[in-house]
């Protein structure tokens, strides 16, 4: 039924976006891609998960200690092995270039060390809600129902915290220009490291509710890191909505590509349609040249 695989999009759709949030934040203060970031979707999911799990806690309150604690880590991440590289005095080009290595190597630090914590073996995260509601011949899972309606409280508490507070107006003034806000007295350092705060916290919700959906192992990073990637050039890199509506639409895609065509087709053609935005509009759909 078209409007079940519509719902199950949706839901896709919806982490995803998170997904692709945290990174296009990171890119558009800082102008860093990070490559470590599935690891830190994973690393979240399993402070969630371990949450939960020492202390018998409920997904909510579990999922609040978790994102804290990703964002907490991101900071120091940001500290010790990328904020000493866009201090040096190398040209554009080669700080980029030794982040890029540098968070490349942070996705096998991360992944053994969650290898030697963890273990391998696939958990789920039970995030309390069962059962379902029928409408009609659409069957709507009361867990999926959440992960949309997190998605959309989270992207209303952004959007809120961009455009309606100080620290998302001096957030903006380091995107746009970063010398020109130092000029007026803004600290980057500092408004960048509360930026990864804010994508860690964000990978971990879009980490644990994979988790809640699927399992939580370490390997789980990798994919959704692609995704993201994907998703933050089809939208525009940097861009915010862009984030959200390529998120979406490529959960959509991807879904509807998987049920009516075939599993082995959907991420082919995910692919497909990066290298066509790249080629013929590769500043993306909300993003500017």
């Amino acid at each position: 039924m078209l409007m079940q695989q519509v719902l199950n999009g949706m839901v896709l759709g919806s982490i995803y976006a998170l997904s692709a949030l945290g990174f296009t934040l990171v890119f558009g203060a800082a102008r860093i891609v990070n490559f470590a970031y599935g690891e830190i979707m994973m690393l979240g999911a399993f402070f969630t998960l371990t949450a939960m799990t020492v202390t018998g806690l409920p997904f909510f309150v579990a999922l609040a200690i978790g994102a804290a604690a990703t964002a907490l880590f991101s900071v120091v991440i940001f500290v010790i092995a990328i904020q000493p590289l866009t201090r040096k005095s190398f040209t554009s080009f080669q700080g980029e270039l030794r982040v890029i290595l540098v968070t490349l190597g942070l996705i096998y630090v991360f992944r053994e060390s969650a290898l030697i914590l963890w273990g391998s073996a696939p958990r789920k995260i039970e995030m309390g809600f069962s059962g379902v509601f029928l409408l009609g011949d659409l069957v709507l899972a009361k867990e999926r129902l959440m992960v949309v309606a997190i998605m959309v409280a989270m992207v209303a508490g952004l959007y809120w915290l961009l455009y309606r507070t100080r620290i998302g107006k001096a957030l903006r003034a380091i995107a746009q220009n970063r010398e020109g806000a130092a000029a007026i007295g803004l600290d980057g350092d500092r408004i960048i490291a509360f930026v990864f705060a804010m994508s860690g916290a964000l990978a971990c919700v879009a980490g644990s509710l994979l988790g809640a959906l699927y399992a939580v192992e370490p390997a789980m990073g990798g994919a959704p890191l692609l995704k993201a990637f994907v998703i933050v050039i089809f939208g525009g890199l940097g861009s915010v909505p862009g984030a959200i509506v390529g998120g979406l639409l490529i959960g959509l895609i991807e879904t509807l590509t998987g049920a009516y065509i075939g599993f082995a087709v959907k991420d082919i053609l995910t692919f497909v349609l990066l290298i066509g935005v790249l080629l013929f509009r590769p500043s993306g759909l909300f993003g500017r040249a």
